[in-house]
């Protein structure tokens, strides 16, 4: 499915819990349960709740036992238009956002409906009966019987149709122009206001602020940035890059996270390293003093809103996370009702599920928690 949407500012005032969908496709017979079919919207993925809302993608096919999610790697820009896809085909679940792939998943596999229910399904757009509203603009909407490639979603997003010859796999291409013709509407029976579209994709495709690519990690990832910094004498032209280092200290002074010496190593390879582009550091240093930050290890990349959310994070799949809360590693031993909340931190109620033994192993007067805190809500957690 591809479609052009814009999105609101007043999207960053809801409630955490709060998803938001533009469209999705349900089994109409259990549909308000939100199990079987897909779904692409938008919600919050960080514990800023509604500070890092970002497109996502659910789906559950026929077999599946749980619902799989991709979302993108950043969250999407108020007021301004982004050309969202997703695609399926039957191994890989697929998210886009403006032609680059920013999440994909082989947790689902087969068909989406069984051919017994292949007729008791129904398409969605801008919510649905669990209350879950879109506040946006949508412009053209289109559904196909296959998965596009990453070739033709780009070729549909600067041209239409107008590129594609083969249209028979076409299944549903809206413009919104005969909404009353072709729609049901479904909580107060009005249609959505129709607007003259805004929207320039040259305005979407060349912005003038430099970003880092939606598949990328900083602007340097860019692959125009990159190539100009090449060809262009200009960019060569000799600049200093600040940074600072924070190292860590615990409450008396001691035990740095990196030493002087190492700090020094660093910035003198960093500067050998980069001379030949033209490029010079400069650095300052910044000691904290926190004996609690210090005793703590930060996870690279490891959100921890991802941590226990019942989906196995390769990224948060640590030792000193619990390997997920339990979510990456298959649990073996039986947790007997009478080993939760004992006074013990048992290991094998070490789980999310069971409420991490129901505190015991986030107790300091019962456990080392530096070792056995996995839940990501505790303050005594080590991660």
């Amino acid at each position: 499915m591809c479609v052009w949407t814009t999105l609101h500012n007043s999207l960053l005032v809801l409630v955490s819990n709060t998803c938001h969908l533009p469209a999705g496709l349900y089994d109409k017979c259990f549909y308000a349960s939100s199990d079987r079919g897909w779904l692409l919207g938008i919600k919050a993925v960080s514990d800023q709740a509604n500070r890092d809302p970002r497109f996502f993608f659910s789906l559950k096919t026929d077999r599946a036992h749980k619902l799989t999610t991709i979302t993108s790697n950043a969250p999407y820009t108020p007021n301004q238009w982004s050309h969202v896809a997703i695609t399926y085909n039957g191994l890989f679940m697929k998210l886009y956002v403006n032609g680059a792939q920013v999440a994909v998943s082989r947790d689902q596999s087969g068909e989406i409906f069984s051919p017994l229910t292949k007729k008791c399904k129904v398409l969605m757009i801008g919510g649905n009966a669990l209350n879950h509203n879109y506040r946006g603009t949508m412009e053209h909407l289109s559904l196909w019987h296959r998965a596009l490639s990453q070739r033709e979603i780009i070729r549909y997003m600067g041209h239409g149709l107008s590129q594609f010859g083969d249209l028979s796999q076409l299944v549903i291409h809206e413009n919104f122009e005969s909404m009353s013709r072709r729609w049901l509407t479904v909580k107060d029976g009005s249609c959505p206001r129709l607007e003259y579209s805004d929207r320039s994709l040259a305005a979407v495709l060349s912005d003038a602020e430099l970003k880092p690519p939606p598949c990328g990690q900083t602007v340097c990832d860019n692959v125009e940035v990159i190539t100009n910094y090449y060809q262009l004498w200009s960019f060569r032209k000799p600049k200093t890059v600040r940074y600072r280092v924070i190292n860590v200290y615990d409450d008396d002074g001691r035990w740095p996270t990196i030493t002087d010496h190492q700090i020094n190593l660093q910035h003198q390879h960093l500067n050998n390293a980069f001379r030949v582009y033209n490029i010079s550091w400069e650095r300052t240093v910044h000691n904290v003093y926190n004996s609690s930050l210090r005793n703590r290890l930060i996870l690279a990349n490891c959100d921890i809103s991802k941590v226990g959310d019942e989906e196995c994070d390769p990224e948060c799949n640590h030792t000193l996370t619990g390997f997920d809360a339990g979510y990456c590693k298959r649990q073996t031993a039986r947790c007997p009702e009478y080993k939760q909340g004992n006074g013990v931190c048992d290991p094998e109620c070490n789980w999310d599920n069971f409420y991490y033994d129901h505190g015991d192993c986030c107790n300091p007067n019962i456990t080392d928690v530096t070792k056995t805190c996995f839940n990501p809500a505790s303050p005594h957690r080590y991660f």
